[in-house]
């Protein structure tokens, strides 16, 4: 039914977890994976040069290229072809960046991590999970983090 799992990662608490699940459930039903990570660059588009906006997007991309080695080393070791994409967001609606690439792509299957920040802090920093499964027709497996 499902043979092209799309993932994206955001190098929070959860990912780890999200990972694991998302190629042990893509193994067994013979999926092919893609991986997507999204370097968020929008605190530094301002339009207005201020010191430090080189170092803050290298080290940006630093954080990010050291978390798409891990993610590609977890994919090889669980046998799958490394399909690792990396997205940039300078400002815009990251959820409709995501689903573009999906179905660029040809997914069939979200499978998307779930906080649990609680309601102040969802209001807060939004919550793209949510904004997936309003703009998408694409159907979702989400893992949530437990708590312990």
């Amino acid at each position: 039914m499902f043979k092209k799992v799309y993932v994206p990662l955001d190098n929070s608490d959860i990912s780890e977890k999200l990972l694991i699940e998302a190629l042990a459930f893509a193994k067994s039903i013979n999926a092919e994976v893609r991986i997507a990570h999204a370097i968020n660059f929008e605190q530094i588009t301002f339009g207005i040069e201020m010191i430090g906006v080189a170092e803050l997007k290298e080290t940006l991309v630093e954080i990010a290229n050291k978390f798409i080695a891990h993610t590609k080393d977890e994919m090889k070791k669980n046998g799958f072809d490394i399909d690792v994409v990396v997205l940039e967001n300078y400002g815009g609606d990251l959820a409709s960046l995501v689903i573009e690439d999906a179905k660029q792509w040809g997914a069939d299957l979200f499978v998307l991590g779930s906080h649990h920040l609680g309601s102040f802090a969802h209001f807060v920093t939004g919550g793209v999970v949510e904004d997936i499964a309003h703009e998408c027709e694409i159907p979702i497996l989400l893992v949530t983090k437990h708590k312990e």
